[in-house]
């Protein structure tokens, strides 16, 4: 049997390095070697099964998961975890040391095989027999797989204490924190939350600009916010304390933002495109095109795939004079002036036209979401996100793993369409309600996940 082939092997290995520690061959000496550690660990490219929700199988490549070998510590792991539910209770692994003398430390220990199936439920130990017939420190080798579905979108309710009179609103979020600006009789109020908190909120607190400021213009720019009151331009740090910005521009809109090429663009009075890079000075284009979205638009920047140094930009918003149920999308890069429609003919999947839409770049993919509307049918509000992989020219309904609370309808009735969305530099999106006060956070798993 293979345990006393091991015996066998073992003391005859033992015995002759205890005959000597030196091996005189040809006249030269050679001196028996005392390092004993694995040098390498792998899963082999084997199948190793899935057992997945819909009882699917998968097969994971093991050079897609290479191993940590942790010399000082004796440990042996995968710092990027499989995929959840891949069964690891038979799995062929690739060894190298600085010898072939590996054993499976267990109750009774056993000379490793290239073609042992191991358990790793629980954490394997391996140790190594030298040349000079000693054993090394056992190493202690797991198989890391992710306890949650990594494409799946999970919502956790954070508060119902929000502000809960409010109606119209808009939020934005800095690196800290995230604001809401709501609509008030005689000027905007404010409230906020630190984005690792979102259960305490300040009290609701009116800002400080003279004349009425516009709740529908603020946005965050270079980690500051900017807001539109009596077609001028003010920046605040805090949402609360507010400056006059100095410059000769006159604004009727903040369209958007980019991070990147650190661009502000908005639109003057005269209805031109207009951009800065300091909120001071500012450039004039072209006047947009008359169908161009300058009410309820939402937008999305990102950067390009090709060239991360290169923003593009999506904007779009519901014609209300259009009767058709898709929204046109208008897209630009910032090394660009010009805004381009995403219009094309035979486009079966083009964007939904929904009330109140917001859109993000997320997971590597822009969403549109919101309230009711038509799409190849009746659209409820908040029963699905859409979503485009090729930068919002094509759109398709989501049905599983990202999705929304069934809560969610309710919550957008109760608050006659009014909500918030933004998402933290944690990958967390925000849907704040109006009226019922309630605050959600959701997260794609594997948005969160961290290499151990």
């Amino acid at each position: 049997m293979k345990l006393k082939v091991l015996n066998i092997i073992f003391s005859l290995f033992l015995a002759a390095c205890t005959i000597t520690s030196c091996l005189n061959v040809d006249g030269e000496e050679y001196e028996y070697s005392s390092n004993a550690s694995i040098t390498g660990f792998a899963i082999t490219d084997s199948i190793i099964t899935i057992v997945g929700l819909e009882d699917t199988l998968s097969a994971v490549q093991g050079a897609n998961y290479p191993f940590v070998i942790d010399q000082n510590e004796r440990l042996i792991y995968n710092s990027d975890s499989l995929p959840v539910n891949t069964d690891i209770s038979r799995v062929v692994v690739n060894i190298t040391a600085d010898t072939y003398f590996i054993y499976v430390v267990a109750d009774t220990d056993s000379l490793w095989e290239a073609t042992d199936s191991l358990d790793f439920r629980k954490p394997v130990h391996f140790k190594v027999l030298a040349e000079t017939g000693v054993f090394g420190q056992t190493y202690r080798a797991q198989i890391n797989v992710h306890q949650q579905d990594p494409d799946s979108l999970v919502w956790r309710k954070m508060t119902n204490a929000f502000a809960p009179n409010i109606q119209a609103q808009k939020a934005v979020c800095t690196d800290t924190h995230i604001y809401v600006f709501a609509e008030q009789e005689s000027q905007i109020a404010m409230t906020s939350s630190k984005t690792n908190d979102g259960n305490t909120w300040t009290q609701l607190t009116t800002i400080d600009i003279p004349v009425k400021a516009d709740y529908t213009s603020v946005i965050e720019w270079n980690n500051t916010l900017y807001i539109l009151a009596d077609n001028q331009l003010y920046t605040s740090s805090n949402g609360l304390n507010w400056e006059k910005v100095e410059t000769e521009q006159t604004f009727s809109k903040l369209l958007a933002n980019s991070e990147n090429n650190n661009k502000l663009i908005g639109i003057d009075t005269e209805n031109h495109y207009i951009s800065s890079k300091d909120g001071i000075v500012w450039e004039q284009y072209d006047l947009l095109p008359t169908e161009f979205p300058i009410d309820n638009f939402t937008f999305a920047s990102y950067p390009l795939g090709t060239n991360s140094n290169i923003d593009r930009i999506v904007l779009l918003g519901k014609d209300e004079a259009s009767t058709d149920t898709t929204t046109v999308v208008w897209s630009q890069l910032d090394s660009e002036n010009e805004w381009t429609p995403l219009t094309y003919e035979n486009n079966n999947h083009g964007c939904p036209k929904l009330e109140n839409a917001s859109i993000l770049r997320y997971n590597d993919k822009l969403y549109t979401f919101g309230g009711s509307g038509e799409y190849n049918g009746n659209i409820s509000p908040f029963n699905n996100f859409f979503e485009s992989t090729d930068n919002g020219i094509s759109w398709q309904a989501v049905t599983k793993k990202v999705m929304f609370p069934e809560e969610f309808k309710q919550l957008y009735n109760e608050a006659n369409g009014n909500y918030s969305c933004v998402i933290d530099n944690e990958q967390y999106i925000w849907i704040i309600w109006s009226q019922t006060g309630e605050v959600w956070r959701g997260r794609i798993n594997k948005m969160g996940f961290k290499k151990q």
